[in-house]
């Protein structure tokens, strides 16, 4: 009952975002600025940008080091098959690969927004914003279900707080 429930919740929001073309449009943009390319390019510009950048990418390296790892091991224990037209989805962009469990975008970006958080607080409802936009553009654009995007969060939530862990143990 849960798979069906987010298959069809699933399909309700792709099939809404594909009627939609600026929308999917934009969201086709905005996936992409959570996609593992880019990350080091935000390692790179931070500390230039943000006056506690230092201390941000630090925290992010260390998460990073934990998800990284975290997200392959469980792409390629559970090998969950990426929605597909079978299960009345459309894909609307190209999928990165061939299994959807967790989204690593999501898993990333909230990742990135709760280090924001922590340093920077004025920001982040911008990065909150940000952050569910990628969930929905993972979703909406029919590369990955639903709960892979919960837990993708879930394993944000989970390196944040373990590098916040080791950053209090050992600096």
């Amino acid at each position: 009952m849960i798979k069906q429930l987010d298959i069809s919740a699933s399909r309700v929001i792709n099939q809404l975002i594909s009627k939609i073309s600026t929308l999917s449009s934009f969201l086709k943009i905005i996936t992409h600025t959570s996609s593992g390319k880019i990350y080091p390019l935000y390692t790179i510009i931070i500390p230039f940008i943000l006056e506690p950048g230092l201390q941000i990418v630090r925290i992010g390296l260390i998460a990073f080091a934990f998800q990284v790892p975290a997200y392959l091991l469980s792409k390629n224990l559970i090998k969950r098959e990426r929605p597909s037209p079978n299960s009345g989805i459309n894909p609307i962009i190209i999928p990165p690969d061939k299994y959807s469990f967790p989204s690593g975008h999501c898993a990333s970006s909230t990742l990135l927004t709760l280090i924001i958080n922590q340093y920077m607080p004025w920001l982040t409802i911008y990065f909150i914003i940000w952050a569910m936009m990628i969930f929905i553009s993972r979703v909406g654009l029919g590369i990955h279900y639903l709960s892979d995007c919960i837990f993708g969060v879930a394993l944000g939530f989970i390196s944040f707080l373990l590098a916040n862990q080791l950053l209090s143990i050992f600096f």
